[in-house]
């Protein structure tokens, strides 16, 4: 090597130092200021450091040098990621990408097929960069027009299936052909990342990943995708020993298979498993079906009292992309006792009974307004018989609420009968009302009954004078009459006087005008039957007057 050219190359490699440096340097200072948590700095130095890159690549592109250009703006591009700017972020892998297609020309130029195959393998490169970005269309059409270009030095098997590479992702996303895109994968794995090593281009193999990667997202938006939830069913009335079943239910509520499916049961230590698999494999589990696994447990020992255990089922499966997904039912919370639940509520629930039996014949002999009380006891009765229902069901949290309940309003119920001052009081607040109600019915009962005699006092006023008008006919006539007796006396005198016989005349002439029929004596003010009547109207009136008030003065 001339002097010259020594010198041209130390000053070349000089420059690559410090271009490298630059944005490592701020890159080193940000991660120093994160660490320090002085996020603000942090933030400018990724900025600096972005900025750093990008103008080491202007200076690579300018001398030339593509693979360097493109290998810093793809550095760019991975700050600009983290910072967040999308927008610039892509310009960046798209700079890379058209480096990288600038520098795949370089290659092929020489027609050589060892330098064929590094440059299909950077340009391929770049359609993946295209695809990550989300350029596919963009990376597809430099693909083929790559290869279009390029045909004639395209030759061996090994550079052709590197071409194809991009042919059959795009095959895979229009027609979601999952084949196609398993060669493809399969190909860009085995052969793409080969190649860019043999290139000595490694750097880019990460970028070829998140092409793939983004292939499969275009694809999982496309095909119909699993979707797993769990259900733990853990029993809640069992004792340290017997043995008891626990279940787990998976539902696939996805549009899609869910493939190879692996299910793991957890138990705390202290449970023995009597039967059933700890694990299980299941080949797949179509849409909308319901896959349910058992297992027989046991306590170890048979403990005293209670002793909570943990449960938990972990589930693993893939998707036709063979992406990963995982989920779990629990941990769910097993207690085992030495006695039986249902058996407890059942007694209590017997006692409760007799209790509210009890309460009802002390409501009926009470002096307590009976009917609302038996209702609420009714009411009780009925909710003791939905307890036992709940038992035979094993919803036994709810039975013994219920349970609970009852007894609180029969102890409240029983405080209130047993309690005499409190019966006292009721009674007397009773009698008080009563009173009232008597008084404000009374009161105008009174009035009214006081009002019907005045106006039946008033009735007998106008028949006063009718008996006086009635009084005096029948005076008139009496004296009519007498005075006719009077004129036959006379006659009876003169007949006498002539000597004729009217002794007999006389005498009945005399007993007639002396019978008190015929008696006139005074007019009276008021006639003696009308007198009567409003002696009596008025007496009654006093009387039911009197009475009356005195009930009203008892009740006040």
């Amino acid at each position: 090597m001339s002097e010259e050219r020594a010198k041209r190359w130390m000053e070349e490699s000089q420059k690559d130092a410090i271009r490298q440096s630059a944005g490592s340097q701020h890159l080193q200072r940000a991660a120093e200021a994160e660490k320090s948590g002085n996020a603000s700095t942090a933030e400018q130095e990724y900025a600096l450091a972005a900025d750093a890159f990008i103008k080491s690549a202007n200076e690579y592109r300018g001398g030339k040098s593509y693979k360097k250009a493109a290998i810093n703006m793809c550095a760019a591009g991975d700050v600009l990621s983290e910072l967040g700017d999308a927008a610039k972020a892509v310009d960046a892998y798209e700079g890379a990408a058209e480096d990288l297609l600038s520098a795949s020309a370089e290659h092929l130029m020489w027609g050589e097929d060892a330098e064929t195959s590094k440059g299909t393998a950077l340009a391929m490169t770049a359609c993946m960069m295209y695809i990550m970005i989300g350029k596919e269309a963009e990376g597809f059409y430099k693909a083929r027009g790559f290869v279009a270009e390029h045909a004639s030095k395209i030759r061996l098997p090994a550079i052709v299936r590197l071409s194809q590479i991009p042919q059959m992702l795009e095959t895979a996303i229009q027609s979601v052909n999952l084949e196609s895109f398993a060669s493809a994968e399969n190909a860009a794995v085995t052969e793409l990342k080969t190649a860019l090593a043999s290139a000595n281009s490694q750097d880019f193999t990460k970028y070829v990943d998140k092409g793939l990667d983004m292939v499969r997202e275009l694809l999982r938006g496309k095909l119909k995708v699993p979707k797993l939830s769990s259900q733990l069913v853990l029993p809640n009335d069992v004792t340290f020993t017997e043995e008891f079943p626990v279940r787990v239910k998976i539902k696939n509520s996805g549009n899609g298979e869910a493939l190879g499916l692996s299910v793991d049961w957890h138990l705390d230590e202290g449970l023995d498993l009597i039967s059933g698999e700890r694990s299980k494999k299941v080949n797949n589990l179509p849409p909308g079906e319901t896959l349910d696994i058992s297992v027989v447990l046991k306590s170890a020992q048979p403990l005293v009292g209670e002793k909570e255990f943990s449960v938990l089922v972990r589930v693993s499966y893939s998707d036709k992309l063979k992406t990963g997904y995982s989920l779990q039912a629990g941990p769910g919370t097993l207690v085992l006792k030495d006695y039986k639940i249902s058996q407890q509520l059942t007694r209590d629930a017997d006692l409760t009974d007799g209790r509210v039996g009890l309460l009802k014949e002390s409501i009926e002999a009470s002096s307590l307004e009976a009917e609302p009380l038996i209702r609420i006891v009714d009411s009780l009765i009925a909710s003791l018989k939905q307890s036992r229902s709940d038992i035979d069901e094993s919803h036994l949290d709810l039975a013994k609420a219920r349970i609970r309940v009852v007894n609180d309003m029969v102890d409240s119920i029983d405080s209130l009968v047993g309690d005499d001052e409190f019966l006292r009081k009721l009674s007397e607040e009773r009698e008080a009302d009563k009173k009232a109600f008597a008084i404000k019915k009374l009161t105008p009962a009174i009035d009214e009954v006081i009002a019907f005699l005045a106006s039946q006092e008033k009735k007998l006023e106008p028949e006063v004078q009718n008996a006086l008008a009635d009084w005096d006919v029948e005076a008139a006539k009496k004296r009519s009459l007498k005075a006719t007796l009077t004129r036959i006396k006379e006659i009876a005198g003169i007949l006498a006087s002539a000597g004729a016989d009217t002794s007999v005349l006389e005498h009945e002439t005399d007993s007639a005008l002396n019978d008190p029929l015929l008696t006139v004596g005074e007019r009276p003010s008021s006639p003696e039957k009308i007198e009567m009547a409003l002696v009596m109207a008025r007496s009654i009136r006093n009387e039911i007057t009197r009475m009356l008030e005195s009930y009203k003065n008892e009740l006040s």
